[in-house]
C-alpha cells in the first residue's frame, strides 16, 4: 500500500471511529431504552391482565358466598312437599334467574351428596353426581373454592374459571354446594385485551383455546414458545409475550394466559433514529475522505522521499539525497537526514578502508605464518643435502632421497594451504532449490558406508518430509564438514548420531558426538575464521559452514551433546513448492 494511501486511511480511520463509537453508543443507547420501554409496557400490560383475571375469579367466588347465604336458596333446599320431594322446578328457575342476574356463563346447585340439582345453563340436566370432580369434591368437604377447571357444556368442553361455595344450614349443618363460573373464551380475551391493552392468547399445551390475534390458529402455534418472555413476529408484525400460568384449587398448572404487547411503534421510530445517525455517519466518511486525501498528498510527497533515500540508504547508496525546499519539520528533518547521509558516507569509506587493511593484515599473517611452518624443514633438508654433497658424503644417495621427500611434502600443504584460501576467496553464492533434508541427509551418509558398518556413524531421521528451498551441493559440504568433525573428535568405539527434526516451521538437523566435548572458549571461537582445535586445521572449515547456513536462511549452533560430548544443531526454514 502506497504512503498516500496508508495516511489518508489512518485519517479516516482517526475521524470516523469517533464516529463510529458515537454511532454504536446511541444505537446501543436506543437499544436498551427501547428495550426498556418494552418492558414497562409489558409488565403493566402484564399486571393489568393478571389483576383482571385474578379479580374475575375473586368475584365469582364472592357471588358464590353470597348465594350460599341467600334464605331463597336455603328453602329450596329444604322445604319438601307432603311426599317429602323439595321443589326442584323452582330451584331450577333460581339457578337460571341467578345466572342472567350474575352474567355467568354456568350456574350448579349440587346436594350434600354431590348431586346435581339444578343448572341455571343446561336447565334439563340434573341427577348427576359431581363427586368425581376434584373441584366439587373439595367444596364438598366444606370448603370455599376458586379454581380453574373444565367444564362440558353443549358437547363441547370450556376452561372455566369457577367459585364454589358450601352452603350450610343454621345448625352448622352442610346441605349442599353452588358453583359459579366464566368461560374463558374468545368473549374473555377480548375483554381482557380491552382492559388490559394487550393481545391475549389462551393455551393449554400444545392447543390454542382463544386468542384475540387475527389468522388461523394453526398458524398461531407455529410462533409459540415455552419461555416465560420471548419476542416473536406475527403477520409481519414484532411482538413481545410474556406467560402467566393459570392453576387450579391445587395450583397444579391447567393453561397458560400469554400476554403480547406489539413494538412495531417502537421499532419504526428507532429504526429511523438508525438511518438519522447512519445518514451522519456516511456523511462524515464522506468528508473524511476528501479531507484525508488532500493532507495525506500535501503530507505525503515529501515522507515518500525520506522512504525511498532511507531505502537506498540502507541498500548501501550512500549517496543519496533529499531534494525538499519547504521549511518547517519536515524541512528540518530532510536537512538533519542528508547531513547523517553525509557523515554516514564519510565513515562508511573510512570503516572500509580499516576492515580493508585489518583484513589485509590478518590474511598476511595468517598466510605469513601458515608458509613459514613448512618453510623450515624445507630450509634444513636443502642445507643439509648441500652439505652432504660439498663433503662427498657416502650417505649421499640416502640423504639426496630423504630431502626431496621432505621438501615435496612440504611442497604439497603448502599448495594445500594455497588451495584453502583460494577457496575460501572465490566461494560461490548458492544455487538454491526444492528439496528434502532427509534426502540430503541420505546422499551424505551412502558415503561413510563403512562408518555405518563398523557403529561409530548412526542416522535417526524424521518420519515426515523436511521440505527446504537449498543449494543441494552446499548443504552437503556443510553437513559432511560437521560429520568429519564429529568422527575426528570420537575415540576409539566412538559414535555419532545424525538426527533430523520435524516441527511446525523448522527442519533442524542435530549431529551429536560422545567425544571428549568442547571448552566453552573454544565454543565460543568456533566460527571465527582461522580458529582451530585440531593440528594441521585451517580454521576455516566451520567458518564455511556457517556462512552457507546464513545463505540459506538458517541458523547454526554448537552445544553439549547429551551423550557427553558435543552436538552441533542445524536449522533450515521449512518451504514447500509453491503449486
Amino acid at each position: 500500500m502506497k504512503l498516500r494511501l496508508r495516511i489518508t486511511f489512518l485519517l479516516i480511520v482517526a475521524a470516523i471511529l469517533p464516529m463510529i463509537a458515537v454511532f454504536v453508543s446511541l444505537n446501543y443507547y436506543a437499544a436498551d431504552q427501547r428495550q426498556s420501554l418494552v418492558d414497562i409496557k409489558l409488565n403493566s400490560v402484564y399486571g393489568g391482565a393478571v389483576s383482571l383475571y385474578e379479580r374475575k375469579g375473586g368475584n365469582i367466588l364472592s357471588q358464590m358466598n353470597q348465594l350460599a347465604e341467600d334464605p331463597v336458596l336455603l328453602r329450596y333446599l329444604l322445604v319438601k312437599n307432603k311426599d317429602g320431594f323439595i321443589d326442584q322446578q323452582g330451584l331450577i328457575t333460581f339457578a337460571s334467574e341467578m345466572k342472567s342476574l350474575l352474567n355467568l356463563d354456568l350456574l350448579v346447585i349440587a346436594d350434600r351428596k354431590g348431586v346435581a340439582l339444578a343448572r341455571g345453563h343446561d336447565p334439563g340436566l340434573f341427577g348427576d353426581n359431581l363427586t368425581g370432580d376434584p373441584v366439587y369434591a373439595e367444596a364438598l368437604k366444606g370448603r370455599r373454592v376458586q379454581s380453574l377447571n373444565k367444564t362440558a357444556y353443549g358437547g363441547d368442553e370450556y376452561l372455566t374459571s369457577m367459585g364454589l361455595a358450601p352452603i350450610w344450614y343454621a345448625n352448622g349443618e352442610l346441605v349442599g354446594v353452588i358453583a359459579g363460573g366464566e368461560f374463558l373464551d374468545n368473549d374473555f380475551c377480548r375483554d381482557l385485551q380491552i382492559l388490559s391493552g394487550a393481545e391475549i392468547l389462551l393455551v393449554e399445551g400444545n392447543h390454542l383455546l382463544a386468542k384475540t390475534i387475527p389468522g388461523r390458529t394453526e398458524e398461531l402455534l407455529l410462533y409459540l414458545q415455552e419461555k416465560q418472555r420471548y419476542t416473536t413476529k406475527i403477520e409481519g408484525l414484532k411482538f413481545t409475550f410474556s406467560r402467566y400460568p393459570l392453576q387450579d384449587f391445587s395450583n397444579e398448572k391447567v393453561a397458560d394466559l400469554l400476554m403480547g404487547v406489539s413494538t412495531q411503534d417502537l421499532d419504526v421510530l428507532f429504526d429511523n433514529m438508525q438511518k438519522i445517525y447512519g445518514g451522519f455517519a456516511l456523511g462524515g466518511l464522506f468528508l473524511a475522505v476528501i479531507f484525508g486525501y488532500i493532507f495525506s498528498s500535501r503530507l505525503s510527497n515529501p515522507i515518500y522521499k525520506l522512504i525511498k533515500a532511507s531505502d537506498k540508504l540502507a541498500g548501501g547508496d550512500f549517496s543519496a539525497r533529499i531534494d525538499y525546499s519547504g521549511r518547517g519539520e519536515m524541512g528540518n528533518l530532510t536537512d538533519t537526514f542528508n547531513e547523517m547521509a553525509s557523515d554516514l558516507q564519510a565513515y562508511r569509506n573510512k570503516l572500509v578502508e580499516t576492515e580493508r587493511l585489518s583484513a589485509f593484515t590478518m590474511m598476511a599473517r595468517k598466510v605469513a605464518h601458515e608458509i613459514k611452518n613448512p618453510l623450515t624443514p624445507i630450509k634444513i633438508a636443502v642445507e643439509d643435502l648441500r652439505r652432504s654433497y660439498k663433503n662427498s658424503d657416502a650417505n649421499f644417495d640416502s640423504d639426496f632421497d630423504q630431502s626431496t621427500k621432505t621438501v615435496l611434502n612440504e611442497v604439497t600443504a603448502l599448495s594445500k594451504i594455497v588451495d584453502e584460501f583460494s577457496e575460501f576467496a572465490r566461494f560461490p553464492a548458492p544455487k538454491p532449490d526444492y528439496d528434502d533434508l532427509n534426502e540430503i541427509v541420505l546422499s551424505i551418509v551412502s558415503v561413510y558406508f563403512k562408518e555405518i558398518e563398523n557403529g561409530s556413524l548412526k542416522t535417526d531421521l524424521s518420519s515426515k518430509q523436511l521440505p527446504v528451498y537449498a543449494d543441494r551441493d552446499q548443504v552437503k559440504r556443510a553437513l559432511m564438514n560437521v560429520i568429519k568433525n564429529g568422527l575426528e573428535a570420537i575415540p576409539p568405539g566412538g559414535r555419532v548420531t545424525v538426527r533430523t527434526i520435524h516441527s511446525e516451521r523448522k527442519a533442524t538437523i542435530i549431529v551429536a558426538d560422545n567425544g571428549h566435548g568442547l571448552t566453552e572458549s573454544a565454543r565460543n571461537n568456533l566460527f571465527t575464521p582461522y580458529f582451530t582445535t585440531k593440528p594441521g586445521g585451517s580454521g576455516l572449515g566451520l567458518v564455511i559452514v556457517k556462512k552457507i547456513v546464513t545463505e540459506h536462511d538458517g541458523g547454526i549452533k554448537v552445544t553439549d551433546s547429551t551423550e557427553g560430548g558435543t552436538a552441533v544443531i542445524i536449522d533450515f526454514p521449512i518451504k514447500k513448492r509453491e503449486r
